[in-house]
């Protein structure tokens, strides 16, 4: 019963199963078998761990970019960013094939200075859906960390990146324009361009900087001389 209606109150499942016995006794056996029939809590806190996560995913421009050459497009950007510090890496990518996926993780991960125990992503085809591709399986073997892949329609678990993906969406592109796809590139990973500060941390940090404590929700950088808050 309590599979079908976890919330049924112990009063009611006593008369359902005919128990005759001590009422609270009954109520304590309920008491303890409930929690295994509940649902997930959808609002339950998660809690990372140092060097345990680096949630990834792609985000694509709104508008336009200059690709060179008279052409326009809006190529993918990958946005990785530690479960525990929140430090946020993104760089651009030429296509979202595995390679391509693959190369951008490990360069990020180099200017981060240390591999995870887990990349986490969502079904991204270049990455697998359902089953690691073969080289992304091999590349995650190569480095000793898991790439998790999450469940469909999950967005919940990889929140921190999602939120970064929304930054760059509200926050960071209104207002900019940029000459060239490189103008656009060293801005999203930081570095100086057309003489702002850094947007985002300098991935040219001391080994371990994603791994440790970050200044959490409502943070702020630095951009173009101005505070930003992040939402």
């Amino acid at each position: 019963m309590l599979v079908q209606t976890p919330t049924m109150p112990a009063s009611a499942l006593a008369e359902r199963v005919g128990w005759t016995g001590s009422a609270s006794l009954f109520r304590d056996k309920v008491r303890g078998l409930r929690p295994e029939y509940m649902p997930a809590d959808p609002v339950d806190r998660l809690v990372h761990e140092p060097g345990q996560a680096m949630q990834c995913d792609l985000w694509f421009p709104h508008e336009p970019l200059p690709l060179g050459r008279g052409q326009e497009g809006k190529p993918s950007v990958l946005v990785m960013t530690s479960a525990f510090s929140g430090y946020i890496q993104a760089r651009m990518l030429p296509t979202r094939t595995t390679f391509d996926l693959l190369g951008g993780m490990w360069s990020l991960l180099q200017g981060a200075g240390a591999v995870p125990k887990q990349l986490v992503w969502d079904n991204e085809s270049g990455i697998g859906q359902g089953r690691l591709t073969e080289p992304a399986a091999a590349f995650a073997g190569v480095l000793g960390c898991e790439i998790r892949q999450l469940p469909p329609r999950d967005p919940e678990s990889k929140g921190m990146v999602e939120r970064m993906n929304r930054y760059f969406r509200q926050g960071f592109m209104p207002g900019r324009t940029f000459a060239v796809t490189a103008g656009f590139q060293r801005s999203a990973r930081g570095l100086a361009a057309t003489g702002e500060r850094p947007l985002l941390p300098d991935p040219a940090r001391p080994p371990g900087r994603a791994f440790r404590p970050g200044p959490g929700r409502n943070a702020a950088v630095d951009a173009g001389g101005a505070r930003v808050r992040l939402p």
